[in-house]
């Protein structure tokens, strides 16, 4: 029964078992599509196979198709903001421009890395426009050209910065030649009164608050409309209003008596806007604000030299300007000026009794000025000097340089004198010298003896003596006084210096 019982087992399972044994009598064998799959193709086959660098190739390419496939499905997505964005210009059409001007400043700060951001902080800008807040509305704009330097709103926020800055300088014009001061050659330091005085708001100080009127900003007004005219040109210089805002700029520190600051001003708007309307003003207000800028003899002469060259391009550029014959006349005193700085610098050397420096400025005063009013008196100045300078013999001699040490100003010479010896005892002393004649003797080194060693001092002193502390082996010409006291006593050269 035990051995009929495994058949019995498969016979029962029927077909399933013949699929078993089908398989167990075929493992390892080739079945015949098998073979013919084999034999169909000798030749390796290379299609397939990928290098490192071709399967890096082909991932980035497979992961750029991913991105932009992701970007094309995401660009019809609304940018973020945008439901808050509309509802805010729902209510700036409504013209309820402080519920707007509040929910644009909230979108804007929201959705700071979006792009609606943008078009968030102009409008916001424009809210507060509507209502007369030009100062938040400056703010505003100022963020807004400096997040995004390139806005598409680039024209519109030109044109309210630029309307703000006139706003807030208080005049609407560009200066005239009339309006600035006048150089006082006589005295630079104190400037003419100008012929039409300008119509200039009285400057409030910078640290007084403004807490009523909301077109002003909080503190100072005049310099916040500086920045605003400023922001026009640094931002769109090649905007139509930006040779305009500097020219406002330049005139509102001319008529200020800023003449530096205005001087820079206009050389700007020469330099960067060649072809501006405001060129020729710019030459003509340039030459005199330069010229105003000068603070007289007691400095350089560098500044005068500028204003003459710009006042000589001026009449050249602009041979029939209407302020020609001022120009050519303020060039005639220019003249006179640098002959007084040359003046200046004779009287100095004369102060410090320097004449033949003096004399060189003299000649060359007349030489390079020999009309002006200063020539005479150089001349005059030669004469009272001598004839020497005044022919230039003076010249034609070395100066003898006297070398002076600063030490030998502080200290004095000891006069000269010799001084006199004691009296000595008897024999001890004598015994004493030839003991000491012997032992230097007998060391081999032939150093004459000093004959006030062999001699005892009777504790009587003479006035002319020399000090105790003086090195009496240095000459007495040489001996000077200690500027601090006396010196020390030099040591004798066979003196241990370890001992005391």
């Amino acid at each position: 029964m035990n051995n009929k019982m495994p058949c019995q087992f498969t016979v029962t399972r029927g077909p399933l078992v013949w699929v078993v044994a089908l398989l167990y009598l075929t493992a390892g064998c080739a079945t015949p599509w098998e073979k013919s799959a084999l034999l169909k193709d000798t030749s390796p086959n290379l299609d397939r196979i990928q290098g490192p660098t071709q399967r890096s190739l082909t991932n980035l390419f497979k992961k750029k198709q991913e991105e932009e496939d992701k970007v094309a499905d995401d660009s019809l997505k609304p940018i973020k903001g945008t439901p808050q964005y509309l509802a805010a210009t729902e209510l700036f059409k409504e013209k309820k421009y402080q519920e707007a001007e509040k929910a644009f400043k909230k979108v804007a700060k929201e959705f700071k890395k979006s792009e609606i951001r943008e078009d968030a902080l102009f409008m916001q800008g424009e809210a507060a426009w509507e209502q007369e807040h030009y100062a938040v509305a400056h703010d505003a704009y100022a963020v807004l050209l400096k997040d995004f330097p390139s806005t598409r709103h680039m024209i519109v926020v030109s044109e309210r910065l630029f309307k703000i800055g006139r706003l807030w300088l208080d005049f609407p014009e560009v200066a005239t030649l009339e309006e600035i001061k006048q150089v006082n050659f006589e005295d630079p330091t104190k400037a003419l009164p100008s012929e039409e005085p300008p119509k200039v708001p009285q400057k409030k100080p910078i640290f007084y608050p403004n807490f009523r009127n909301k077109k002003e900003p909080l503190f100072d007004t005049a310099g916040n409309g500086v920045a605003a005219l400023s922001a026009v040109w640094m931002n769109d210089p090649t905007g139509p209003l930006a040779d305009d805002a500097m020219m406002l700029v330049a005139s509102y520190h001319a008529r200020r008596a800023n003449y530096v600051e205005a001087d820079r001003y206009f050389q700007m708007l020469r330099e960067t806007f060649p072809n501006s309307p405001h060129v020729q003003n710019a030459f003509v207000l340039g030459s005199h604000v330069k010229l105003m800028s000068y603070q007289g003899p007691a400095y350089e002469s560098r500044t005068l030299q500028e204003a003459q060259f710009l006042k000589e391009s001026t009449l050249r550029l602009y041979p029939n300007l209407n302020e020609a014959d001022r120009l050519r006349d303020e060039l005639a005193r220019i003249e006179d000026a640098k002959a007084l700085v040359i003046w200046t610098e004779i009287e100095f050397y004369l102060r410090k009794k320097l004449k033949r420096s003096a004399a060189v400025y003299c000649h060359q005063l007349i030489g390079q000025y020999p009309k002006s009013q200063y020539a005479e008196k150089a001349k005059a100045k030669l004469v009272e000097l001598g004839p020497e300078y005044e022919s230039g013999a003076i010249f034609l001699t070395s100066i003898e340089k006297k070398k002076t040490n600063p030490w030998d100003r502080m200290v004095e010479y000891v006069a000269p004198s010799t001084p006199k010896k004691k009296k000595h005892s008897n024999t001890s002393s004598t015994q004493s010298g030839k003991s000491k004649a012997s032992s230097n003797s007998n060391d081999g080194t032939d150093k004459p003896t000093d004959p006030s060693d062999d001699k005892e001092y009777d504790g009587q002193t003479d006035e002319t003596e020399t000090p105790r502390n003086v090195d009496p082996e240095t000459p007495t010409k040489s001996r000077r006084l200690w500027p601090f006291g006396l010196p020390p006593r030099k040591l004798p050269e066979d003196a241990d210096s370890g001992t005391k």
